[in-house]
């Protein structure tokens, strides 16, 4: 009776593979009745043995492009006392399945209890369409594990037929072996049918919260050997406050060299994903944390060697977006492996902010501030001084970011970044374009939501205005405006007001001039209080001389700290002489009740250009014509929920009962969707801290944000060494030589798998 149970097992299997879609499948080593939970192994689909537990591939490669055939839910029982919710679930997606009139076939995976549930499309689907169904059943199937559902290159899953490790075999319930592989070929669903059921289970967990998938980056112990290979860890990797890896070292701007890699377009033959590493590693060795790099990867104007990271290849060659929460998985697993690499590279003197070689921007960036110092203290101490100086430093701190002295003027982003309102910053703006300190280089584009893109002057007009401060050096002695005491240049080899290490310096100021309490003191105090910290036993007429406010004005500000015991008077050589306290500025701030203030216009600067993209948006909507329109169907109410690959501009725009746009409702609702109070506890975290608060960096979850979970991924062994890397047999490449060795490596790993497939081949046939 066992004899024939074999016999039967062996014959489902070999009738299931024939749906396989390619030409091998993966198969357990090691011996029986010790087999690991690993299919390192590839077998010819003729050469199965059906003692052995096999895996077969989900996807066909069509063209580089990857579309599902076979889409078997997995739902584990790691336990027996599993069994009982394995089911629920297996009747809960194939009762969804069935409603979309995709036929499934339900199996037991083995001795545990597990189910699969398999379902079959003949025309193939895509990628995303998959992982779309995948995400949403897991949110609805706890017993799920969707990797073999999101990893379409590798994922596989035992058929039916199939040994288990454990012991006896994957088994149909309601099907014959005919009726299940006709289900799944000959007679499956369109591909349409599985957009549907995507949308089914995602309109089904809406409702729920949505769990943090294992796609992030895997944990410190599962480094894998091409980044092992580099050997100890030689950087201590500590974590930021949202929880995610960074290495402990000082920031830094990122050199030419990685900005030139980020901005490469990379050609339909390139593997995207492996350029990502190498600009994710400079970022990693420069101190960066995930979230600045995230905003570097959602700028697709500054990275496009990064594009894979926001949109998906399709079967035509075309790319769709993907979805913030996608994005940020495929970022963080990105980074964490590019941390664990920069982690072990040879050391070098920058990483513990030794001298390097300066940067054209870090050059650029250092003679403006030597220009604002050859400016004098007055142009700084009238009644507008401390806005324009606040956003040149902001200003400056974007170009430092990006790596270019030219960048996008976002007034709420400067603003943020000064210490000031949206409103503040953009009058300051025009100020320093009018007296040419910047000029424009892109007017901004509401439609496309750019702003304004500003670089540093080298030439200006002056114009007829009366509080117009001339900031160029270059121009002619004899020049219309009016005014003439024209800001001179920096007199050479006169050192200028950033020290050797400029985005330390930069990231202090502007934390300094983000302080809350400036709302109730003033920021003309603000400029006082840095004047006291840098000058060496600062008198009044000292301090008065170097921020150039009157003795009786510097006064009331000195008063006004100490009330705060921010400063405290002393005596040095029989003079009195201020010191600055330790006393944190949101210590003050609380005391004072402004604390908070700059971590809500952060959070607000968020809302707000979320509600404009909306808006335009609408603006496009209402620009068709209603043939089109009608063509298009009605849309989504205002407050529906996002679900994902819905595109939050698609949802009508909230209106009054007169028909007139309520923007404030349209804020409220964006507020919530992009989850606005979590943003909110992560500024008044970093407020707290005395850390630097940018609104393209806030998080949602940056207060609380989960360690990544873990993941290890197969590693597929070459039998031949490489000229290009000379990586041993065995061995992944170690070292990058551009689409060269990507050809190499494709071709090893080709030959690896034949010749791995012939000598089994030979050694069965012998036996």
């Amino acid at each position: 009776m066992h004899t024939l149970e074999l016999t039967a097992h062996a014959a489902t299997l070999t009738r299931f593979l024939t749906l396989s879609p390619r030409a091998q499948v993966r198969a357990v080593t090691g011996e029986p009745g010790q087999w690991p939970n690993s299919y390192a192994d590839t077998v010819s689909v003729d050469e199965v043995d059906p003692a052995r537990p096999v895996a077969m591939y989900l996807t066909r490669r069509h063209r580089g492009v990857f579309r599902y055939v076979l889409i078997p839910f997995d739902l584990d029982a790691k336990h027996r006392s599993d069994a009982q919710q394995a089911t629920l679930d297996a009747e809960l997606l194939a009762a969804a399945a069935a409603a979309e009139s995709i036929e499934p076939v339900p199996a037991r995976s083995g001795p545990t209890g597990g189910r699969h549930v398999w379902l079959g499309c003949a025309e193939g689907v895509s990628s995303t369409v998959v992982q779309r169904i995948a995400r949403a059943a897991r949110v609805l199937c706890p017993s799920l594990d969707i990797s073999p559902l999101v990893n379409p290159k590798s994922g596989a899953v035992r058929p039916p037929g199939a040994a288990h490790r454990f012991g006896g075999h994957s088994e149909l319930i309601a099907h014959s072996d005919d009726q299940a592989v006709t289900a799944l070929g000959a007679a499956s669903a369109p591909a349409e049918a599985f957009e549907r059921l995507a949308v089914r289970l995602e309109a089904m967990a809406a409702g729920r919260p949505v769990e943090q998938q294992p796609e992030a980056a895997p944990e410190a112990g599962a480094v894998p050997p091409s980044i092992a290979a580099r050997g100890p860890v030689v950087r201590p990797v500590e974590q930021d406050a949202t929880g995610a890896p960074k290495l402990a070292v000082p920031w830094r701007p990122l050199g030419e060299r990685a900005v030139r890699s980020l901005r490469r377009t990379l050609t339909e033959r390139q593997n995207h994903s492996d350029w990502a590493h190498a600009p994710a590693r400079a970022m990693a060795l420069a101190g960066w944390t995930q979230a600045e790099g995230l905003a570097v990867v959602r700028d697709a104007e500054s990275s496009p060697a990064l594009e894979w990271l926001r949109t998906e290849r399709q079967a035509d060659g075309t790319r769709t977006p993907r979805d913030a929460e996608q994005t940020a998985r495929l970022w963080a697993r990105v980074w964490w492996l590019a941390v664990q690499d920069a982690a072990r590279m040879p050391h070098r003197p920058q990483d513990d902010g030794g001298r390097h070689e300066r940067t054209d921007v870090e050059g650029a960036v250092s003679d403006l501030f030597a220009r604002m110092r050859a400016a004098g203290p007055a142009r700084w101490a009238r009644e507008s001084g401390p806005a324009d100086a606040a956003v040149l430093a902001a200003l400056a701190w974007l170009m430092l970011s990006a790596a270019t002295t030219d960048v996008s003027a976002n007034v709420r982003r400067l603003g943020v970044l000064g210490g000031y309102s949206h409103q503040t910053a953009a009058l300051a703006l025009w100020r320093l374009i009018r007296d040419g300190w910047l000029t424009v280089t892109a007017e901004a584009d509401r439609r496309a939501g750019k702003a304004r893109r500003v670089t540093l002057a080298t030439a200006h007009e002056c114009p007829d205005h009366d509080g117009h401060r001339c900031a160029i050096y270059d121009v002619s002695a004899v020049h219309s405006g009016s005014d003439r005491r024209r800001n001179a240049a920096a007199p050479y080899g006169l050192p200028g007001a950033l020290s050797a290490d400029a985005p330390a310096y930069l990231r202090a100021l502007i934390t300094h001039q983000q302080a809350d309490i400036w709302h109730h003191l003033g920021h003309h105090a603000a400029r006082t209080l840095q004047a006291v910290r840098d000058l060496p036993h600062p008198t009044l007429q000292a301090l008065a001389a170097a921020t150039g406010y009157r003795t009786r004005t510097t006064s009331g500000h000195l008063q006004a700290l100490q009330n705060l015991r921010l400063v405290i008077p002393g005596r040095y050589r029989g003079r009195t002489v201020y010191m600055a306290t330790a006393r944190p500025l949101y210590e003050v701030a609380q005391e004072t009740g402004t604390a908070g203030r700059l971590a809500a216009l952060a959070v607000q600067a968020r809302v707000d250009h979320e509600q404009h993209l909306w808006w335009t948006a609408e603006e496009e909507w209402s620009a068709l014509p209603r043939a089109e329109k009608r063509a298009r169907g009605l849309r989504p109410a205002p407050d529906q929920q996002v679900i994902p690959g819905m595109a939050p501009g698609a949802r009508a725009y909230p209106r009054r009962p007169d028909g007139r746009p309520d923007h404030a409702a349209a804020r409220r609702i964006e507020a919530e969707r992009i989850g606005a109070v979590g943003m909110l506890a992560h500024a008044q975290q970093l407020a707290q801290a005395g850390d630097l608060i940018d609104p393209a960096h806030l998080s949602a979850t940056g207060a609380d944000q989960p360690k990544p979970a873990r993941r290890r991924g197969p590693v597929l062994p070459a039998r031949h060494r490489c000229p290009h890397c000379h990586a041993a047999p065995g061995e992944r490449c170690v070292t990058w030589r551009g689409e060269l060795t990507v050809r190499w490596h494709a071709a090893r790993r080709t030959a690896a798998e034949e010749a791995a497939g012939a000598t089994r081949g030979q050694r069965r046939r012998s036996a």
